[in-house]
């Protein structure tokens, strides 16, 4: 079966700022592998500005209540400061430092709590790649706008449909060789690790997720993909192909495989299993996983081959 490489959804990321303000620089490059917290633009906002301002008011103030409070104790200790002065010197100093920590956590959720005025970063929450960038020197940017997607390519996902007459032979752990056009000559072992729970009352299918170790990125998002499930402890893999794809050429099944030179193919022999939902058959022996074949115009070539040598026997 098919499918499309798609980002592990819990390793991505879109960036963007929590606060109105002008782009100002950029630090990372499309492309760009970046470390977790690594700065990825500079913004400035009057919103972060005044509240830097109320958080630099509040740490002078902090510091004339702390001694202010520190005179009245020492006072109360001569006997020359009453309990109740105490007390109000006190709580102007709790009142202070209340006030420089709303305008600290202020800053945190819009995260600026770091820089100076109005300047503030965004940065990356994670280690990636920069997949996406949306940002340019002088724009404004909302909290709206995606001006960064990270991603981390380690692990990626493949969405497989799976039809109904298939489910049960399909459950989460299961093994999957995925082989991709890119690299025809490799496969990428993946497993099962979700099974959904609705069926697709249209398709009959239900959408199963493929999880798959990509730790030199050789997979890229957006690819198209042949997954084989094994099924059964220890069983083998299915081999599954459309079912327009095996021709019937002097008694045998076939199906047709490229040949020697480019834009040539030659037959191969087949032993077609079930049927299976979708048009598709499930292939007993003669080809291995990830084999190349032709599916749509498997027809055509069989009728060129009774009339010329374009294929040579798979025997």
């Amino acid at each position: 079966m098919t499918g499309t490489i798609t980002y592990d959804a819990n390793r991505v990321s879109h960036v963007g700022s929590r606060t109105e303000g002008r782009i100002t620089g950029l630090r990372a490059e499309l492309g760009a592998r970046v470390r977790r917290g690594q700065l990825l633009a500079l913004l400035e906002s009057p919103d972060v500005g005044q509240i830097r301002a109320d958080e630099r008011e509040a740490e002078e103030l902090v510091k004339i209540a702390e001694e202010n409070f520190a005179r009245e104790q020492r006072l109360a200790i001569q006997g020359i400061s009453s309990r109740k002065e105490l007390l109000d010197a006190e709580a102007e100093l709790r009142r202070m430092q209340a006030s420089l920590r709303s305008a600290r956590t202020r800053l945190q959720v819009l995260g600026a709590g770091h820089g100076t005025g109005g300047q503030f970063g965004i940065s990356a929450p994670f280690a990636g790649v920069i997949v996406a960038r949306d940002a340019s020197v002088g724009e404004m940017a909302s909290p709206a706008d995606t001006l960064f997607t990270v991603a981390d390519l380690s692990r990626v996902w493949i969405e497989l449909d799976i039809f109904e007459r298939d489910l049960t032979r399909i459950r989460e752990g299961q093994s999957v060789a995925v082989r991709t056009a890119a690299y025809p000559d490799r496969t990428f072992e993946g497993r099962i690790v979700y099974v959904g729970s609705v069926l697709d009352a249209t398709r009959r299918t239900v959408r199963a997720r493929v999880e798959i170790p990509n730790t030199d990125g050789a997979l890229k998002p957006g690819m198209f993909a042949n997954a084989s499930i094994q099924v059964g402890a220890g069983g083998p893999i299915v081999v599954v192909v459309p079912r327009e794809a095996v021709q019937e050429v002097e008694g045998r099944q076939v199906v047709f495989v490229p040949g020697t030179n480019a834009g040539e193919f030659r037959t191969q022999d087949v032993e077609v299993g079930e049927s299976i939902d979708g048009g598709r058959v499930t292939i007993r022996s003669g080809l291995r996983l990830g084999s190349r074949i032709v599916t749509r115009g498997a027809f055509a070539l069989r009728s060129e081959l009774a009339k010329s040598d374009i294929g040579e026997s798979g025997h």
